[in-house]
């Protein structure tokens, strides 16, 4: 990707990764070309290589987006713990939605589960107690990632039908 500061390229990368997510809308991405990115973005195959080398690096660059995203909204916890970061989790992807059930039907999940695994591992302490050197804790760790995760999965698949508070007052239980 261009990491410009010219207003004008930062503009064709909006609308470059706003045509990718509305073409996902309809179409599965693997039957996304770049020419049909274009024409939906209104720009010319020039700009999109300029700006990018692929679609795929669109699509990363979104993810990259989110992460921070998510990133500057844990950050602003006050005093982060199991259940804020929780909550925080599912109001957040409640927002995407739409962009997780694309994935989901497009088998692009582990696009962004591997950002999301990253940072989880960086705030482990949200997930176990005492530091993951140990072997079962780095155990319990993977199974607490995955589970959160799929867990998001299938809130998404089933139309998120409850609120995230609900789902972290259920989780907390177990």
């Amino acid at each position: 990707m261009n990491n410009t500061k010219n207003p004008t390229a930062l503009q064709s990368q909006r609308w470059i990764l706003q045509a990718l997510l509305d073409t996902m809308e309809e179409k599965n991405y693997d039957k996304i070309t770049v020419s049909e990115i274009c024409r939906t973005a209104e720009l010319d195959r020039r700009t999109f290589y300029r700006n990018f080398n692929s679609k795929q690096e669109v699509l990363e660059q979104y993810i990259e987006q989110l992460c921070r995203e998510y990133m500057a909204a844990f950050c602003k916890l006050d005093k982060p713990d199991k259940e804020s970061a929780t909550l925080l989790f599912f109001q957040f992807w409640k927002e995407h939605l739409q962009f997780i059930r694309n994935l989901q039907r497009c088998g692009l999940e582990s696009y962004v589960f591997d950002q999301f695994e990253r940072f989880t591992k960086s705030k482990r302490e949200l997930l176990i107690d005492g530091p993951a050197e140990n072997v079962s804790r780095q155990y319990l760790l993977a199974f607490r990632i995955g589970g959160f995760w799929n867990v998001m999965l299938t809130w998404a698949e089933n139309g998120a039908n409850i609120s995230p508070e609900e789902l972290t007052s259920i989780l907390l239980q177990q």
